[in-house]
């Protein structure tokens, strides 16, 4: 029995050991959101090649039956050719009210400007689709890390409560001896239990929480805590180019080019076509069968003179580049002022948190006093208390400057597009 106990307690820590902040980021690149991104890559890629094909021939089958009411011709003939044949009714004339046609035909746009600068373009949206993708996966692992700060933090103010009780519990001892003694009143042991209450409630607040913290990071990462992760920083966010922008100045320089395209409409396209077609039919004038062939193949120019469905088109295309422009100067405003303030924030919170740690100190030692005091009945238990309620607070704010701290610096690594698998360990 002992050995089988020991071997659950193993289990359990190896899965606790195996869990860890580097785990759980790795675990987003598996998952389906980020399966997501890279099917928006690979359509934003078929986009290009859909484009390239329209440069490409294009070959087909064809077959047909033909019946007029008057005879057709089964392939052009030259005068002369039929000049000759009319003397000599025995020669069967290529002629025919009903005519079965079959036949290959191809096209080969030679040159179509337009394509090409739509091709530049498709390239530009699979460049925004692939920084997309990281960005928004390195978004992703900021909310990892920033929600197991907070987990950290609900944690380590749960364990400060519970602290606090143990504290009262212990004062609530020798206040059940002055009550029985009669140095007391009875309404000192209703205070702290109404204290202690307070705090059950506080604790069961926090693990409301805490419970959906946990489902919010197993959410993205398909593994479930039972409690948090340590985390400690090994190394620095890299300042420099926004990236968060990239994607966008991407879509700007894709509006560019699609107003381009849109202008190079009316410029001359240059085509390739062929065909070759077998006709069988009876000839109209003996109805002797007949089997001819028939092929052409041309370049051809086309020059839109009036079209006013382009001018249409490049009027949409302005204002999408605008739209795209107009985006791209609001978020680079915007992520510029964040940037500023997240970085002032992290060397107040850093500050923040070497002053709480001594603050916590100081408290400690107060409290100690405190208790002192408040068995020798030199202070009420009121202020006993408040001692109690000062050494909590520090804590709390100690623990929530560290999560913020977390918090702001991975919202950081977003905007300056940091892995934060490079940061947090």
């Amino acid at each position: 029995m002992k050995h089988k106990l020991w071997l659950v307690g193993l289990a359990a820590t190896l899965q606790l050991q195996a869990t860890s902040i580097t785990s759980l980021l790795n675990s987003l690149e598996k998952r389906p959101e980020h399966r997501l991104d890279m099917l928006d890559v690979e359509k934003s890629a078929l986009g290009k090649q859909a484009l390239s094909d329209k440069l490409m021939p294009t070959v087909g089958l064809y077959a047909g039956y033909e019946i007029s009411n008057s005879p057709n011709s089964m392939l052009p003939v030259p005068p002369n050719e039929m000049f000759k044949m009319v003397p000599h009714q025995e020669i069967p004339q290529p002629f025919s009210k009903q005519i079965m046609r079959e036949g290959v035909n191809f096209t080969w746009p030679l040159f179509v400007k337009s394509v090409y600068t739509l091709k530049e373009k498709a390239e530009l949206l699979n460049l925004a689709a692939k920084e997309k993708k990281k960005l928004n996966l390195i978004q992703r692992e900021a909310v990892v890390v920033g929600s197991v700060a907070q987990l950290r933090y609900l944690e380590a103010l749960k364990n400060a409560l519970k602290a606090k009780k143990r504290s009262i519990l212990q004062t609530q001892v020798t206040v059940r001896v002055k009550v029985k003694e009669g140095r007391a009143p009875q309404s000192a042991i209703f205070v702290l239990n109404s204290h202690i209450n307070e705090l059950d409630i506080a604790m069961n607040n926090i693990d409301q929480s805490i419970n959906l913290l946990s489902s919010k990071i197993e959410t993205l990462t398909g593994i479930h805590l039972k409690q948090s992760v340590p985390m400690r920083a090994k190394a620095s966010v890299n300042r420099g180019e926004i990236f968060a922008l990239r994607p966008l100045r991407s879509k700007v320089e894709a509006g560019k080019k699609g107003m381009q395209a849109a202008d190079e409409a009316y410029i001359p396209s240059i085509v390739t076509k062929g065909n070759y077609t077998l006709s069988q039919a009876d000839a109209y004038n003996n109805g002797k069968s007949l089997h001819e062939n028939f092929g052409t193949a041309g370049l051809y120019l086309s020059m839109p003179l009036f079209d006013s469905s382009k001018g249409t088109v490049s009027q949409q295309a302005k204002v999408d580049y605008l739209k795209e422009k107009t985006t791209l100067d609001q978020t680079e405003h915007a992520l510029t002022v964040q940037a500023k303030q997240l970085e002032h924030e992290i060397r107040l919170l850093k500050k923040s948190v070497v002053l709480a740690r001594k603050s916590v100190t100081e408290q400690k030692r107060l409290l100690k006093i405190a208790k002192v005091s408040f068995s020798n009945g030199t202070i009420t238990q009121e202020e006993y208390l408040r001692y109690e309620d000062a050494l909590a607070d520090a804590k709390a704010a100690l623990y929530k400057a560290e999560a913020k701290e977390w918090q702001d610096t991975a919202q950081l690594a977003v905007i300056y597009g940091n892995d934060l698998r490079r940061i947090v360990k």
